[in-house]
């Protein structure tokens, strides 16, 4: 209980829990050298950027078309000036296929932090968040085996005609912000910034609705100024 309220408070000054040490370092800093600053988002249709075509207030009662990426990378590149690869898979769960396919994309380079975001899809399939933290901690060993940057994102919480996947969404945020403290890596709130946006969270303006599992392009917009907002932090 201890270890969750300390990281709330960090959360609370500005969206990004930061430990010591390597957390304390810049996520935007060269460190394969080769004179660019590049980062990698990985995850799931979240960060893939489905949903993104649809404004605030259209009717979407499920998704079907996954379409182009974009999503919130195109949006932090853009805000920030530095490349960002868009690694997301719609339909990934991170305990079988994440966990998976991380080390191949980790080792293949060409980046310098990886931003991770992932964890719908377990939800959908009720994936134990002992499960999901274990998964989670062997991808962290993983990108800094080889040298990584690290940043977590917590999971906007569900709601609408998902609202059931709620607690498991919240669980494996929860396990994010305690393996961030634990592991000294920075966390950027993407759940408590979308619940503070939406007071009746149940018709929040940032989903497609009634379907209430991917952003709208306003939702997508609100991700990346936080996203944004704590790297440059």
């Amino acid at each position: 209980m201890r270890i969750r309220t300390i990281v709330l408070g960090f959360i609370a000054t500005g969206l990004v829990s930061i430990g010591s040490g390597e957390a304390q370092q810049t996520a935007l800093i060269d460190r394969d050298g080769n004179g660019v600053v590049e980062l990698l988002a990985f995850g799931d249709s979240l960060t893939y950027g489905v949903g993104d075509d649809t404004p605030p207030g259209d009717y979407v009662e499920e998704i079907t078309d996954s379409g182009y990426p974009r999503g919130y990378p195109i949006r932090v590149s853009a805000a920030l000036g530095v490349p960002v690869l868009n690694s997301g898979v719609p339909g990934e769960i991170l305990t079988s296929g994440g966990v998976t396919r991380f080390p191949a994309i980790v080792r293949e380079g060409g980046f310098d932090t990886v931003l991770i975001l992932e964890g719908a899809n377990d939800a959908n399939f009720r994936v134990d968040s002992g499960v999901y933290a274990r998964s989670l901690q062997k991808m962290i060993n993983v990108a800094r085996a080889e040298g990584k940057g690290i940043v977590l994102l917590t999971i906007p919480s569900p709601t609408g005609s998902h609202s059931s996947l709620q607690p498991f969404t919240n669980a494996y945020s929860a396990d994010m912000r305690e393996l961030a403290y634990l592991n000294e890596i920075p966390l950027i709130d993407i759940e408590s910034s979308f619940i503070a946006a939406c007071p009746d969270y149940s018709t929040c303006s940032l989903f497609n609705l009634p379907e209430g599992l991917h952003p709208n392009v306003l939702g997508y917009d609100s991700m990346a100024t936080a996203i944004a907002s704590g790297l440059q932090r």
